[in-house]
């Protein structure tokens, strides 16, 4: 990595030099990407998002999001994120895995960026970070579900007219979110796998545990918190 860009990361934003040193260089703005991954890796849980960035391209984010409440809450979307050739002037560009009912998402799953980021000029305030903290409010503020100049004026205007309709076609590809979590394609490098344990699993657990009457209710409860905590473990390396 080039030193201007490491003299950036102490302040944890890039410097102008740098942004403009990368319309020149692609080796600099392959780095920019990874300084960027590099600060997601440590803040994307916050707007619960996983990303993986494709092996032999840096340039695409392979990504899940999470979405813990609204109308499209218990939704699990997979998506791209691809960085134009152009970064970091121009701004990354999201698309979903599968067809998603949204005023800013288009027929070809493609989100409208620019509604998110209306001027982007890259550096503190305009960051994949702050992108992906955008895409995560798409979902659960309600001013976006009106937005009728967007990718999918029909959505918007079903979403005034009539909001149950509205909600009916979200609840759809949310259940089909949670049905294609687990279904891994090959083209799509972030495999989510089942958990290998269940709430029953648990059960039966602590049933065997608590049969074994040589054993001390702490010495109980101490094996069963090792046993979850190495399905946990097992569960996270899985993923």
């Amino acid at each position: 990595m080039n030193d201007l860009l490491l003299h950036s990361q102490s302040s944890n934003y890039l410097t102008e030099e740098v942004i403009n040193q990368a319309a020149k260089d692609p080796e600099t703005r392959n780095n920019i990407i990874k300084f960027e991954y590099k600060l997601l890796s440590v803040y994307a849980h916050k707007f619960s998002i996983i990303l993986l960035p494709k092996t032999e391209q840096i340039t695409e984010w392979h990504g899940l999001i999470s979405i813990s409440y609204g109308l499209y809450a218990k939704g699990k979307f997979k998506f791209l994120l691809n960085f134009p050739k152009t970064f970091p002037e121009s701004i990354p560009k999201i698309r979903f895995l599968y067809p998603l009912f949204h005023p800013l998402i288009d027929e070809y799953n493609n989100v409208d960026v620019d509604t998110l980021i209306p001027k982007w000029k890259y550096g503190q305030d305009c960051m994949v970070y702050n992108l992906l903290n955008k895409l995560y409010e798409m979902f659960i503020d309600v001013s976006y579900y009106d937005c009728v100049t967007s990718f999918n004026p029909r959505a918007a205007q079903l979403f005034s007219n009539d909001i149950n309709s509205y909600a009916e076609e979200v609840k759809k590809q949310v259940a089909y979110s949670e049905q294609q979590l687990y279904e891994n394609r090959d083209d799509f490098i972030l495999k989510i796998k089942e958990p290998i344990y269940n709430t029953q699993t648990i059960l039966q657990k602590l049933q065997d545990i608590n049969s074994q009457k040589n054993l001390s209710f702490d010495q109980k409860k101490k094996d069963l918190l090792n046993f979850i905590l190495q399905q946990s473990k097992q569960n996270n390396l899985s993923q």
